[in-house]
């Protein structure tokens, strides 16, 4: 592996514990054309509805370009500072690979020809309305943008998801057609000192609950308070 790709030897668990959300970037670093391929070569291995991939980016990296999305973003530094900012898009159309992915289920060997066309009408039952398209749309995008943030992460980059932006702006200026919706943009880059310590977090005992909402259940031992517990 080239060194400056960078391996992904970290651990899931410390990759996860470790990720920031980095707001000072080390202005003037670049991201290497090999880095962007083996970003978004793992990115698009993200979960998607019948595996639609309802997601499509585009990546910002020119200075002049990032000049013209600055006041678009709030004014918002890390844009012009980190390496780029990704638009991460989703898809609103179910059915623009539904003929090309659900085919290759039959010929994987997932589904047979009759399972693949009652696929295709599930796709009108299950994405009826502009409502349900808009979820098929930020849902996918959203798994591929975290996908590519623990990447992003793995590789020794840093990012910043955000959705502080004029929707209509950004996408005037990146020329994203209507049935596409603009998730969240990204900025990417090398983090340019350390952060302030992570906010707090909701904790186990909040966030969960057991069978119907409400329904709370005995956490049992903490992490580092047993044995059982890794």
């Amino acid at each position: 592996m080239d060194g400056e790709v960078g391996m992904i030897g970290m651990p899931l668990e410390e990759a996860v514990r470790t990720r920031r959300s980095v707001h000072r970037f080390r202005p003037g670093a670049r991201i290497s054309d090999a880095q962007w391929r083996k970003l978004f070569e793992l990115t698009e291995l993200s979960p998607s509805s019948f595996n639609f991939q309802p997601w499509d980016f585009v990546v910002v990296d020119e200075e002049e370009r990032k000049r013209a999305l600055y006041p678009l973003c709030w004014n918002q530094r890390p844009v012009l500072d980190a390496a780029a900012v990704v638009a991460v898009l989703g898809d609103k159309d179910p059915h623009r690979r539904s003929e090309e992915v659900l085919r290759q289920f039959v010929e994987n060997g997932y589904i047979d020809e009759e399972t693949r066309r009652a696929y295709m009408e599930a796709v009108d039952v299950l994405y009826p309305d502009e409502a349900r398209r808009i979820e098929h749309a930020v849902g996918g995008a959203c798994l591929a943008a975290m996908t590519f943030m623990l990447v992003a992460h793995g590789m020794g980059l840093a990012t910043l998801p955000m959705i502080g932006f004029d929707p209509r702006g950004v996408r005037e200026l990146l020329g994203v057609p209507d049935d596409y919706i603009v998730t969240m943009l990204i900025a990417v880059g090398h983090p340019a000192g350390p952060e302030l310590p992570r906010q707090q977090r909701r904790g186990f005992e909040d966030i969960v609950h057991w069978g119907r909402f409400g329904n709370r259940r005995d956490a049992g031992p903490r992490s580092g308070q047993g044995g059982e517990v890794g």
